[in-house]
């Protein structure tokens, strides 16, 4: 069997049942077959408050939902949005049947036993039937699983909060009060406990205030999990909040403009039950789209037509609404033709200025200032010429390309003889970067990686072109930065054999010849006690080449001692440390010097990172005592290691009374630490610390390999 055979048979076994797929579509459709038997029994939903609204939402949502369940039911079964999908189909449109079926029998239209008990649950749970589509959704969406134990447990308090409110309500003594029953005054047909009559309108408060911080906590969560998102998710949570966006935008068209600016009546006003339907429409509609087509469909390019049309619209209707009753009140005309005919000509005059602008404002929030290359270019140059450290320059040219162009990643790699020696970036890739070469004088130093903003995007043949000249711009500044880095290494190099030569030589005139010139001293002296009797100038020749030679060996040693501390040879960092410290414990008040590294004991280092690391720590212990006044001083190293270049952070740190004032400069001693760890192309800072006190740090990185002894 082929392995797309082995593919499809798993495929085939990962799918539910084919009963309980149309089994859990039949229940999700239910509210709308009930409705259309109530209908069928004579309860004419359109005759009734706000029911035509209810309707439309009923005969939607049920059987949309409930396909979109049964999708991602069959084709992404592990995906739990599609469980959610069927449990909003049944409880929207079995809500509404509900509702409807308590009015109908309320109104007399038809016999509805229960009609009561019916009126009561929806009194006290009717908001239920959204917070799946409000609240578990937004939390729950792409994935089917929350972000974080937290939100599944403020997912559980939202919900008991409202369940118990919920409760509360169910005690009311009167049900006319909420949805559309308002027409229909009802006792509580469960009526057993006598509640105070502020007890109606406080728990009507508090269960709106729960609902409100649900929505919130909804809102919440599709933030967070936008910020955090990357690649594909994060493409899918772009679809989530265009639909959000949409939903809004068509309540506002549809339901507050008519209502509030047009005079149309709110309840049965036929925009308000279309513009109703179709926001919640959208919704299941954008969420198949999000899971099945996310890559299909360019949502960043959706998101532009929308925002560059619908301000159109939006301007249109607010510069026409404001030239006719302005221009109507003005000249007090009675038909409104001149008015009319006005606002006409100035929209046609205006409205392709004003698409072009709003394009450029758009395009700028969206891609950033493609459209102005020469700005781009500008600013380039401005950070060039403001960047005075080469090292740093990269990293400003990355920042400030994702910055104008709005690109999530961005990165400039430094090659020699095809490899890299050296890279800045910023930013995570959405999708396969575009690698550019970056060259100078013929010569390529490196490449400039773009990546696009969003999954399969291509470029434009204007930010290609834009992109090339950046790389043009950007090859002299990395082939600088190149150079600069190979006479960094450069110096590293002859740092370190410096070092390892000081190392040979100290090993070579202590083993070799300092026992050597000892030896002749010991012979010398055989030799004066066989002189007896000699002649008083030989013995005093003699005594003389005895002294040289004892001179002899006082010079080497010091010699020696200068080469490299003894003590690193003969114990080792941490233990020539500890026995220097242990000679000042004590000497100033009640100071104590702790020593302590990790791991330990400390793995072999280079000479030269050793050497560095010694005079670092004893120069700063030294200052602590010197100028600190404190009472407790911690020297620490920490090795982190890499596979091809580890480091060594070295680290004091006192209680004391901390650094000077501002006017304070850095004196031999500072100077002497940030040069050696510069030296080794490290880091040396010197700061206060928050809780007092000062901090002298140096990170030394050194070659993973291990030294030679």
């Amino acid at each position: 069997m082929s392995t797309t055979d082995h593919l499809q048979v798993l495929r085939q076994s990962t799918r539910p049942p084919r009963w309980l797929t149309a089994g859990l579509f039949l229940l999700a459709t239910s509210g709308s077959l009930a409705l259309a038997w109530l209908t069928l029994l004579g309860c004419d939903p359109f005759s009734v408050s706000d029911a035509a609204t209810r309707t439309l939402l009923s005969f939607v949502l049920g059987p949309v939902f409930g396909s979109l369940g049964s999708l991602i039911f069959v084709y992404r079964p592990q995906n739990r949005i599609g469980w959610l999908c069927f449990l909003i189909g049944f409880s929207l449109s079995g809500s509404v049947a509900a509702d409807l079926y308590a009015v109908c029998g309320l109104h007399g239209t038809i016999a509805a036993p229960g009609k009561s008990f019916v009126a009561w649950f929806l009194y006290s749970y009717g908001n239920f039937p959204v917070l799946p589509l409000v609240m578990l959704l937004p939390l729950v969406y792409p994935t089917g699983g929350f972000l974080s134990p937290r939100w599944r447990w403020a997912a559980i308090a939202s919900l008991t909060a409202l369940c118990i409110t919920g409760t509360a309500m169910g005690l009311n003594p009167d049900l006319s009060q909420n949805g559309i029953m308002y027409l229909f005054p009802l006792s509580n047909p469960l009526r057993f406990v006598d509640v105070p009559p502020w007890w109606p309108p406080l728990v009507n408060g508090v269960n709106n205030f729960n609902f409100i911080i649900a929505r919130l906590i909804a809102i919440a969560a599709i933030v967070v999990r936008l910020r955090h998102s990357v690649g594909d998710e994060r493409q899918q949570m772009k679809w989530l909040a265009y639909c959000i966006a949409m939903t809004f935008g068509i309540g506002v068209f549809f339901f507050n403009i008519p209502t509030h600016y047009l005079g149309l009546p709110t309840a049965n006003t036929i925009w308000f039950a279309i513009g109703t339907a179709l926001s919640f429409l959208g919704i299941p509609t954008i969420i198949g789209i999000a899971i099945f087509k996310y890559r299909l469909y360019a949502i960043d390019v959706i998101i532009n037509r929308t925002l560059v049309y619908g301000g159109l619209t939006l301007a249109v209707v607010l510069l026409y609404s404001t030239i006719v009753v302005g221009s109507s009140r003005l000249f007090r005309n009675v038909d409104g033709l001149p008015s009319s005919l006005i606002a006409t000509g100035m929209i046609a005059v205006l409205f392709q200025p004003a698409r072009e602008r709003l394009q450029r404002a758009v395009n700028r929030l969206m891609f950033g200032q493609r459209d102005e290359p020469y700005a781009v270019l500008s600013h380039l140059s401005q950070q060039l010429q403001t960047t005075a450290v080469p090292n740093e320059t990269l990293t400003a040219i990355v920042q400030t390309i994702a910055t104008t162009l709005k690109l999530p990643y961005v990165a400039i790699e430094l090659m020699e003889q095809e490899a890299q020696i050296g890279q800045a970036s910023v930013g995570t890739p959405l999708a396969e970067a575009v690698a550019l070469p970056l060259r100078y004088q013929n010569e390529r130093v490196g490449r400039l990686l773009v990546s696009p903003r969003s999954p399969g995007e291509r470029f434009t043949p204007q930010e290609q072109q834009l992109l090339a000249d950046i790389a043009a711009q950007t090859g002299p500044v990395a082939s600088a930065t190149r150079l600069t880095l190979a006479l960094q290494r450069s110096r590293e190099q002859l740092v370190l054999a410096r070092e390892e030569e000081r190392r040979r030589i100290r090993r070579d005139l202590h083993d070799g010849l300092g026992p050597t010139l000892a030896s002749q001293t010991l012979k010398l002296d055989t030799v004066l006690e066989t002189l007896n009797g000699a002649s008083p100038a030989v013995v005093a020749d003699v005594q003389q080449l005895k002294h040289q030679t004892q001179q002899m060996v006082a010079d080497i040693r010091r010699l020696v001692y200068e080469l490299r501390p003894p003590a690193l040879d003969e114990l080792g960092l941490l233990e020539a440390l500890r026995a220097h410290v242990a000679q000042l414990n004590g000497t100033n008040g009640s100071l104590r010097i702790t020593i302590d590294a990790t791991p330990e004991p400390l793995p072999p280092l280079p000479a030269a990172v050793e050497v560095a690391a010694y005079r670092i720590a004893l120069e700063a212990v030294t200052n602590v005592i010197r100028h600190a006044q404190a009472h407790a001083c911690r020297v620490r190293f920490v090795i982190t290691q890499a596979q091809q270049l580890s480091t060594l952070a070295v680290s004091v740190i006192d209680n004391g009374v901390g650094l000077p004032a501002a006017s304070f400069q850095s004196g031999v001693g500072l100077n002497s630490m940030r040069e050696r760890a510069a030296e080794l192309g490290g880091a040396y800072t010197v700061e206060t610390n928050p809780d007092g006190g000062t901090r002298v740090s140096a990170v030394l990185p050194f070659s993973a390999r291990r030294p030679s002894k």
